[in-house]
């Protein structure tokens, strides 16, 4: 019987193989990860669907953005800060749209993608309401601020990162306590929810409560609301119940194309209502059902609307000391983020040169952390 020349495991197979180059915040991206390849060319038909997959995330996460966006400038009913909402949609998909390609570049698990998370979104607006609250005698300087307050808490969140990540502490995040992790994560969903039912009903709350229940009560309100439980429901149901009436969607791509369907089917209908009643944005903005429009917000008006020299840094510097809760969740966000793909996916795609190679947290640390800095140093 003849031995083979090279076992499976010789280091001139391994040395064959395509090896991904570690730097200082990452990996530089290899050729096989980007552009699937079939027998060393194209693979045309793998492409289109990455290309169609990417258009539908995309999708999804634009309204996503509106959704973080509203929860970061209109939580807090503050005036100034409300009128924030339009431009925070822009700066959610910039944000996005830059920490996927970054993540996409330079991170290690390429079939997941940075997203803003709503929990760092709640702690952020609370940050935002206690600088407005201290600038109460001087609104036109809230705008400028809370931007500021958002920038420099991207770069401490992004320093922090890199610095547990290089110290080599990441696995340490792990030690974090479920049932504090689990109970922080249900008050902050508490808070979302009074949040959306504010935003909705368009009544104040002071803690769980509407602080005019006979307004919260008119039929105006309690449509807006109905209209935020049934899309809740829809959303959630309506898979389900294609699926019940196709039994062709049983693939878990199908269903998950079933659900964008069911995400954007409400705001469609909602839109066309309006147009067979004749009514138009200015319509709905007047009865309480949308946002009023600021005038356009272009990209370039990320960096241009508000001006850093309006900001009062001494509330910025006052706010610091607050971002401790901030920090630590976006930390556990990372590290749980990472633990669930890994869970959902154990072993890489195709075109990975080591699928079954274990998770170095503290270099995924150091990768979302630099794209932080990043993020906040051109915000």
């Amino acid at each position: 019987m003849e031995t083979p020349l090279l076992s499976p495991s010789s280091p001139a197979e391994t040395a064959a193989k395509p090896q991904k180059t570690r730097i200082w915040f990452g990996y530089l991206p290899l050729r096989s990860e980007v552009l699937p390849l079939k027998d060393g060319k194209p693979d045309w038909a793998k492409i289109l669907t990455n290309v169609l997959a990417g258009l539908l995330i995309g999708l999804r996460e634009a309204l996503g953005g509106i959704v973080s966006s509203s929860l970061l400038f209109t939580s807090g009913n503050n005036p100034e800060l409300s009128l924030m909402f339009p431009f925070g949609i822009g700066l959610m998909w910039f944000t996005t749209a830059i920490g996927t390609l970054w993540y996409a570049l330079f991170g290690r698990l390429q079939y997941g993608y940075t997203i803003a998370q709503d929990v760092t979104g709640i702690l952020q607006a609370t940050l935002l309401s206690s600088a407005a609250e201290n600038l109460a005698e001087a609104p036109e300087k809230v705008p400028a601020t809370a931007f500021a307050i958002i920038s420099v808490s991207a770069c401490i969140t992004g320093i922090v990162q890199v610095i547990v990540g290089k110290l080599g502490m990441g696995q340490y995040m792990l030690l974090f306590p479920t049932p504090v992790a689990s109970g922080f994560l249900g008050s902050i969903g508490i808070v979302i929810l009074r949040s959306s039912l504010q935003t909705s009903s368009g009544v104040s709350f002071c803690a769980f409560y509407p602080t005019d229940m006979h307004e919260f009560l008119s039929p105006a309100s309690l449509c807006q609301v109905g209209l935020q439980f049934s899309t809740v429901a829809f959303i959630r149901l309506g898979p389900k119940l294609l699926a019940h009436c196709f039994p062709g969607i049983d693939t878990p791509s199908k269903f998950k194309f079933a659900g964008l369907i069911c995400q954007l089917t409400p705001l469609l209908l909602f839109h066309l209502i309006a147009l067979l009643l004749g009514l138009n944005l200015e319509d709905l903005a007047s009865a309480g059902w949308t946002y009023r429009q600021k005038g356009a917000v272009g990209m370039s008006s990320l960096w241009s609307m508000y001006n850093r020299s309006d900001a009062n840094f001494n509330v910025v510097l006052s706010e610091i000391p607050r971002m401790g809760p901030l920090v630590m969740m976006a930390l556990l966000c990372t590290m749980t983020g990472v633990l669930g793909i890994k869970d959902s996916f154990m072993e890489g795609p195709e075109g990975d040169p080591a699928p079954l190679e274990p998770i170095d947290f503290d270099r995924e640390l150091a990768t979302v952390g630099t794209s932080s800095i990043l993020l906040g140093l051109v915000g």
